[in-house]
């Protein structure tokens, strides 16, 4: 007991002294130009390198916004009564590989989102792949600027920020950048969470559910959502959430129940392609993702049972922090308290890549409402809420890189490749930070 009361107030002081110095450093002036100008730089170099690149693919022969291929290639099956071979993978693998031809393009990326999504990619699969791609990326701006629109109207925040600004700005988040350059749809699944969460807290809980089932297509981005709803019996939200998700599977087996039943077959393999992309040095900032780069190097057994554990203990800090709460929307700490639920709540999504880190705008945006004029000359709360949102900005930025360096370090120091996930380790302690300041009175 002794060390435990001693090493305390030690390590509380060492944790002032650290946020302090974050602080110190991060003066109006490095806060303004730092960030624009990695973002600049960021999307600069992108640009130099598709335009060096032969075709549609860039000077590693990927072909430009890759995901968007798997999702154009989709809408493309679909399009050509070709939705029996959906899962196919070699039938794919012929088709990108034609989108760029005669250049022999570096890997393909797979279609394995559920059947039912070609109906959503099939209006950009209609022309070219290069006008398809301009169309998807208009789209998703709009489905940002919306949500910035719809989020920053609901908390009224007195800032005289412009939505193109704040659409700007988000940018500056370097997993917005990265759902840009990919072609990704997490932009849709933020309007989505920003839909469920504005309606919720206008006490309309049918539509809020309405807006949550829709996310089907990534059931496990709802999960968190959807225990907060069971344990605060919101039974109207349960119930929208669950007519939107059987329209979703009643498309799917109108459109073709035979590649409805080989999706359901590949479901429980997703898993592996996420740990391909750990072998490729990126991995997943999830529970999953901290799990595997950890202990896959040597006892995979030993990653799943962390994973396991670590979800199920995400998923009683959340049960913890409602339990007794009481359901006041439009209160600073159900606010607050949402902001921290949505933070865990993709950690608990096996698969978060760097760009579906582009979701944290939602609780960042919901705590940057409460804390817009800043304190003193700077931003958010000027101390630990500060420090905490600078350290996960740089981590969604570096962290796959010290991640691939650390797993280059234990093969020279002769271990097994392994890695600690930093991302979410911060995610983490920056919605349990949320969540201590949800308990304070504004």
């Amino acid at each position: 007991m002794k060390v435990s009361s001693v090493a305390q107030p030690k390590l509380h002081s060492v944790y002032a002294r650290s946020v302090k110095a974050i602080v110190a450093w991060l003066t109006p002036g490095r806060l303004k130009v730092y960030p624009t100008a990695i973002a600049a730089l960021t999307f600069a170099a992108w640009g130099v390198s598709q335009a060096l690149g032969p075709g549609l693919t860039d000077v590693s022969k990927t072909i430009i916004g890759a995901d968007f291929a798997a999702f154009y290639t989709g809408g493309r099956f679909f399009l050509s009564g070709r939705l029996d071979e959906l899962y196919d993978l070699s039938a794919q693998k012929d088709f990108q590989a034609s989108l760029v031809a005669p250049v022999i393009p570096r890997g393909f990326t797979a279609f394995i989102n559920p059947p039912f999504t070609v109906v959503l990619y099939a209006p950009f699969a209609w022309s070219s792949y290069g006008l398809g791609l301009l169309l998807w990326w208009g789209a998703g701006l709009l489905a940002l600027a919306l949500s910035l629109y719809l989020l920053h109207r609901e908390l009224r925040p007195s800032s005289q920020r412009s939505i193109p600004r704040l659409l700007g700005l988000s940018f500056l988040f370097y997993p917005t950048l990265a759902w840009f350059l990919y072609g990704q749809n997490t932009a849709f699944t933020l309007l989505l969470y920003t839909l469920t969460f504005v309606m919720l807290r206008r006490g309309r809980d049918f539509t809020a559910g309405l807006t949550l089932g829709l996310l089907l297509y990534k059931p496990q981005l709802a999960i968190a959502l959807s225990v907060v709803l069971l344990i605060k019996r919101r039974w109207r939200a349960l119930l929208g959430g669950a007519l939107s998700a059987g329209l979703w599977l009643g498309i799917g087996f109108t459109l073709s129940p035979a590649a409805m039943w080989e999706f359901v077959r590949l479901a429980p393999v997703l898993p592996e392609f996420g740990r391909a992309w750990i072998i490729h040095n990126w991995g997943l900032n999830s529970f999953f993702g901290f799990s595997s780069l950890l202990l896959d190097g040597f006892w995979r057994a030993g990653a799943n049972l962390l994973t396991t554990g670590l979800t199920i203990a995400g998923l009683i800090t959340i049960v913890a922090w409602w339990w007794r709460a009481s359901w006041q929307p439009d209160t600073h700490n159900w606010d607050f308290r949402m902001a921290a639920t949505l933070a865990v709540g993709l950690l608990i999504s096996p698969h978060l890549f760097l760009y579906d880190l582009m979701l944290l705008l939602l609780p960042l945006g919901i705590v940057w409402g409460y804390y817009w004029q800043g304190a003193g000359d700077r931003p958010l709360d000027g101390g630990a809420l500060l420090a905490w949102t600078a350290i996960l900005y740089v981590v969604t930025f570096v962290g796959n890189y010290l991640t691939a360096a650390q797993q280059q370090l234990s093969v020279i120091l002769g271990f097994p490749k392994m890695a600690v996930q930093l991302g979410t380790l911060v995610i983490a302690g920056w919605a349990w930070l949320i969540a201590r300041l949800a308990q304070q009175r504004r």
